[in-house]
C-alpha cells in the first residue's frame, strides 16, 4: 500500500508510539544515570525500580509498531497491539499506585508531569488499540 493511501491517523500514531518508546527509555538512562529522580521515598524508588523490565517490552513493541505501522504490514497490527496493552498496563499500575498513596496532591509542578505522563500513557494506549481496530483493514500480510 502507497503512502497516500495510509491513512493520516496511522501516521500519527506511529510518530507518538515512536517518540513514547524513546522518551521513556530516555527516561530509564537518565534515572539509572542519577540526572533525575522519580521518587520521594524509599517506598517510591523500589517501585520505580519494578517498572524497567516492563517499560522496556513497550518500548520495544512501540518502537517495532512505530515502524512497521508505516508499511502497513501485519507486524505493525500485532506490536501496536501489545505496546496499546502495555501502555494501558503500565498507566493503571502508576494511577493506582499514585492514588493509594497520594502522590497527586498537593498538585505542584513535579506532580502534573507525573499525572500528564500517567494520562498520556494511558490515553495513548486506548487510542493505539482504538485506531488500529479501526484500520485493520489496511493491515497485509506483506
Amino acid at each position: 500500500m502507497t503512502e497516500a493511501k495510509r491513512p493520516f491517523p496511522l501516521t500519527m500514531l506511529s510518530g507518538l508510539l515512536g517518540i513514547t518508546g524513546v522518551m521513556t527509555a530516555l527516561f530509564w538512562v537518565m534515572f539509572f544515570t542519577g540526572k533525575i529522580k522519580a521518587a520521594e521515598t524509599e517506598q517510591d524508588q523500589s517501585f520505580e525500580r519494578a517498572f524497567p523490565l516492563a517499560d522496556s517490552w513497550m518500548i520495544a513493541c512501540a518502537l517495532v509498531a512505530s515502524r512497521n505501522i508505516l508499511r502497513l504490514n501485519r507486524k505493525g497490527f500485532f506490536s501496536g497491539a501489545a505496546a496499546g496493552s502495555a501502555l494501558i498496563f503500565l498507566s493503571c499500575m502508576d494511577i493506582l499506585y499514585s492514588l493509594e498513596n497520594g502522590k497527586y496532591w498537593p498538585l505542584d509542578p513535579d506532580r502534573a508531569t507525573m499525572l500528564f505522563i500517567h494520562l498520556w500513557t494511558g490515553s495513548l494506549g486506548a487510542a493505539t488499540l482504538s485506531r488500529l481496530w479501526k484500520n485493520r483493514e489496511f493491515f497485509s500480510d506483506e
